[in-house]
């Protein structure tokens, strides 16, 4: 596609009281461009510096060049590919590194561009890079791709794993909290019940030292009291003996904490029979047995 406005410029070039700043500043960048292009060593650090100064400062507009693209095709002779190849390996590395790898090519300096600086001086470790194909150089990124992949994969699973684990311990936590809540709750529960034990202790001390029971009482009224007062008295014997048992039970430390992990047994076996019920009659019958042989080891 003929550019007529940079066929214009170029011939214009020396008469600078004709050009705009832009186009003398086109000018300017275009011809070392050029010239870069025809040298060698240091030119390719060159080329690459002002085709990247060249686009980010779309100074081609300034000749009529409606893109980048349009531009170093059809000036400076570069397929749009390749320019942008020589601008990738500029932004990536080094002047130093450019100077002493640009026997590598823009091609293949661009395919390194593309991996980690690790995984490039694997490469450049593993095989000779300047007289290696570009297609065996791409394979080789390909390789490394695909273990970085894979690595990438095993931390995500790994996290996952994690994520599990910080759960799991989470809810251990809370269980653990529960636990030590209904430690407190049932150590406030045998405070009251000593509280009840002694007050019914001297209820049922009262109790006894109340005169003989009369066997025949002719008033009614005093009969009907007798008989309220036997009835208290019997009902409150019979609260301390039931307080004097639980408060036995809750004093006796080995028996709390039989309760608390009987209780933590019970819901896994809930748990456990709530899995099995998805299960067919022949893995479930292989459960309960494996079951049976637990309790059966442990003299149950």
């Amino acid at each position: 596609m003929e550019n007529k406005v940079f066929e214009q410029l170029m011939l214009a070039d020396g008469r600078q009281e004709t050009l705009s700043a832009e186009q003398e500043n086109f000018i300017t960048t275009h011809r070392r461009i050029i010239s870069c292009g025809n040298a060698a060593g240091r030119a390719f650090i060159d080329l690459a510096r002002e085709l990247q100064r060249m686009r980010d400062g779309k100074l081609y507009a300034a000749a009529g060049f409606a893109d980048f693209g349009e531009y170093v095709e059809q000036a400076v002779g570069l397929k749009q590919r390749q320019a942008y190849n020589y601008i990738k390996v500029a932004e990536r590395f080094t002047d130093k590194y450019l100077e002493e790898h640009a026997g590598y090519g823009v091609t293949k300096l661009a395919l390194l561009a593309s991996i980690s600086e690790t995984e490039r001086e694997g490469v450049e470790e593993g095989m000779d890079v300047e007289n290696a194909t570009t297609r065996e150089l791409e394979a080789r990124i390909r390789e490394l791709e695909a273990e970085r992949d894979e690595k990438q994969a095993q931390l995500s699973l790994f996290e996952e794993e994690k994520t599990k684990a910080e759960q799991y311990a989470a809810k251990a936590q809370a269980a653990a909290d529960k636990q030590i809540a209904a430690a407190a709750k049932e150590r406030e529960r045998v405070i009251k019940l000593e509280e009840e034990k002694t007050r019914l202790e001297k209820q049922v001390q009262d109790l006894k030292n109340t005169p003989p029971e009369v066997h025949e009482v002719e008033n009614p009224e005093t009969a009907a009291r007798l008989k309220a007062a036997e009835q208290a008295r019997d009902e409150a014997v019979a609260a301390y003996e039931s307080a004097r048992k639980q408060l036995e039970i809750a004093s006796d430390e080995s028996m709390m904490r039989f309760k608390v992990k009987f209780e933590d047994f019970q819901n896994i076996l809930g748990e456990m029979f709530a899995i099995m019920t998805g299960m067919d009659r022949e893995k479930v019958e292989k459960c309960v047995n494996a079951l049976k042989v637990v309790l059966k080891e442990r003299g149950l």
